[in-house]
Parts: C-alpha cells; sequence; structure tokens
C-alpha cells in the first residue's frame, strides 16, 4: 500500500502520569541491563550475605538447634557493630554494582546522538538523570538498604517488642546510611557514564576512586601530618557517617558532621559535572 493512501492516527491510549513518567525510562534501561547473564548472575550472589546472616539471627534464638550443638541462645552479640559491617560488605557489593552497571546508563545515548531525542519528548533533563539513576539506586537498595531492615525485623520478631523499641536507632540508622550510600554511587556511576564514553575505562575509575582516594588520604594524612586528607577517601567519609547514625562511631579520620558536609559538597560536584555534561546545544539554522 502507498504510503499516501495510508490513515494515520494520533496515540489514544493510556498515558503515564507526568510525577511517574521518568519511569518509563528506568523500566526499559532494567531490560537493556538484564540482558547480561553474567551481571545477572552477580546480581544474585549479592544476596548470599544477607540470607546469611538472617539465618544466622535465626540459629542465635533457636534454642532447640543450639542444644543439639551443645550451644545456648544468644552465642552472637546482635549490635550496631554487626550491623555496620554487614552494611560495609554491602557496600562493597554494590560499588561493584555501580562499576558494572552505570557506565551502560548514558554512554550509549551520548554516543549514538539519542539524548535530544530523549528531551525532545516531555522529559525534562532532571527526569532523565532521575529515570537513569534509579536504575542504580534501585539495584543498591536491594541489595544494601532491603536485606538490613530485613534482617532488623528478623531480629526484632525473634526478640520482641523491647528489643524493636530499644533498638529503633538501629533501623533508622540503616535507612539513612543506606540512602546516603545509594545517592553517592548512583551519582558517581551517572557522571562516569557521562564523561568517559568506554565502559571498560567507566568501571575501573569508579573501582579506582575508592582505592585512589584512600591512598591519596594516607599519603597526604602522613607527609603532612594532618587529617585533612580523610576528605579524600570516599570510603571512609561513608563509614564515618554510617558509624555516627549506628551510635557506632569510628575513632579515627574527620567529624560525622564535616564527613557528611564533605559528602554533600561531593555529591552537589558530581550532580554540576552529570547536568552540564547532558546539556543539549541547540544549534540555530
Amino acid at each position: 500500500m502507498a504510503v499516501y493512501k495510508r490513515t494515520y492516527r494520533g496515540y489514544s491510549g493510556p498515558l503515564t502520569s507526568p510525577t511517574w513518567r521518568f519511569t518509563v525510562l528506568q523500566r526499559y534501561a532494567f531490560k537493556a541491563v538484564f540482558k547480561s547473564r553474567l551481571l545477572l548472575i552477580g546480581y544474585v550472589a549479592c544476596f548470599f550475605a544477607p540470607l546469611a546472616l538472617i539465618c544466622a539471627l535465626y540459629l542465635n534464638q533457636n534454642a532447640t538447634l543450639l542444644a543439639m550443638v551443645g550451644q545456648k541462645t544468644g552465642f552472637m552479640k546482635i549490635d550496631a557493630a554487626l550491623f555496620l559491617n554487614f552494611l560495609s560488605v554491602q557496600g562493597v557489593l554494590a560499588g561493584l554494582v555501580t562499576a558494572f552497571v552505570g557506565p551502560s546508563l548514558v554512554a550509549p545515548d551520548l554516543t549514538n546522538g539519542a539524548l535530544s531525542v530523549y528531551l525532545a519528548r516531555p522529559f525534562s533533563r532532571s527526569e532523565y538523570i532521575l529515570g537513569k539513576g534509579m536504575v542504580l539506586g534501585t539495584m543498591i537498595g536491594s541489595i544494601t538498604l532491603l536485606p538490613g531492615l530485613l534482617a532488623f525485623a528478623v531480629q526484632s520478631s525473634l526478640v520482641g517488642w523491647t528489643w524493636f523499641v530499644d533498638n529503633l536507632y538501629l533501623g533508622v540508622g540503616i535507612t539513612l546510611s543506606c540512602l546516603v550510600l545509594i545517592a553517592v554511587l548512583m551519582l558517581m556511576g551517572l557522571a562516569m557514564s557521562a564523561f568517559v564514553r568506554w565502559k571498560i575505562v567507566a568501571g575501573a575509575l569508579i573501582l579506582a576512586s575508592f582505592a585512589a582516594g584512600k591512598g591519596f588520604a594516607a599519603v597526604i594524612n602522613e607527609v603532612m601530618r594532618t587529617k585533612i586528607g580523610y576528605f579524600l577517601d570516599v570510603q571512609h567519609l561513608l563509614s564515618t557517617v554510617s558509624g555516627a547514625l549506628l551510635h557506632h562511631p569510628v575513632t579515627e579520620g574527620t567529624s560525622p558532621w564535616a564527613a557528611a558536609l564533605a559528602l554533600v559538597v561531593f555529591c552537589g560536584f558530581l550532580l554540576m559535572l552529570i547536568n552540564r555534561k547532558l546539556r543539549v546545544c541547540e544549534v540555530a539554522g
């Protein structure tokens, strides 16, 4: 049939609410991310540690099973240090996920010139950043925030209401710590993806930013005999803030308020870089 004989009609289906329009980008980006079987296997492996922790919490209060091996209930101390170590392990895994997933979010759109096509639709630049970033945010939250709160809920159900009330600060600390981690890794992944087109190089830079930051911090602190170098160590800043939120402060380094301020400045710098790189230039003919 010739083109001029076709009858074109406008789309008459359901429309996504403007408030949640960014989820369209998130949904389609998820499909592209999980096409890799290796990444899917690695993502599933991130849940082994939470499963082991939940089993240990259950065993810690199961008198029948412990009697079989000659142990008493409460052999494992459930406190802020336990949850802080758990979040540290999951945080490392979240960094690895960011290194593998982050570079594939924005770089293909910039390489293929698709950003102007996206923003020609009813998407703002902030909605584009939010939609792409929520891919990382959802994956990081699912291996840090959800397992942490689930472990806290399991322990509360096993011990009772009194433990829940007395240790409510742990649940709040887990939530806030994971939200800070999600914000930092999400912005870092998007920034590296926007500025480095090669996925392997971008992923390596994300991992190197943690290792190099810790190395530079140690050198500066040793040579200058100061603690200013800690502001270059993102991992230390995250641990300091998390320790303060969980009432288990880090004994060495910067103060929690200084670490929190440094993370805010760091996130603002990453957001500025992303916003600058994603600016679409319009050429007037």
